[in-house]
């Protein structure tokens, strides 16, 4: 069993609507998978996140490749508004309440081969976790440049989230 981190309880979900109303983030409607498979599957007190791609409202707001037509600047944006999705995807799969603690990030960054600051675009990610959970966002965390992602993506990411029992 997961043991929560101290003073968030099964009740820390207004903590974290809290939080993200303060600095201003509303979080993006959970969109349905395009293909065969789910967009979160849970597992005992595990939840596995499916790759999200920075989508606003169903729209891909980033695409592209850093290095050739996007800066880092805006992948990092790109990389937050990943997180973003995979929180709404949490949240209406288990509920915001349920996240005891963010374990795993993967991110994967479209660039160019002699881009090579792949950890700082996904810092986005790490950050608005962070923000997001507080201490419960932090989490271990891979880095990869690749040459192209699914819809032409400039970004996506995984995660892995410890939930309190149900």
């Amino acid at each position: 069993m997961l043991s929560p981190s101290p003073g968030q309880g099964p009740h820390a979900v207004n903590g974290v609507r809290d939080r993200l109303r303060e600095a201003g983030i509303r979080l993006p409607r959970a969109a349905a998978p395009n293909y065969s498979y789910v967009a979160v599957q849970t597992w005992g007190e595990l939840a596995f996140v499916s790759g999200q791609i920075p989508k606003d409202d169903g729209r891909l707001a980033y695409e592209g490749r850093v290095g050739e037509d996007r800066t880092l600047d805006e992948a990092v944006a790109a990389a937050e508004l990943c997180a973003a999705n995979a929180l709404a995807q949490l949240d209406s799969t288990v509920g915001l309440e349920r996240i005891a603690r963010v374990l795993k990030l993967n991110g994967y960054v479209a660039s160019t081969d002699d881009f090579v600051e792949h950890p700082s675009v996904i810092e986005g990610a790490s950050r608005f976790l962070e923000a997001a959970l507080g201490e419960r966002g932090r989490h271990a965390r891979t880095a990869l440049g690749v040459s192209r992602l699914p819809a032409n993506a400039l970004v996506e990411i995984e995660l892995v989230a410890g939930l309190h029992p149900a």
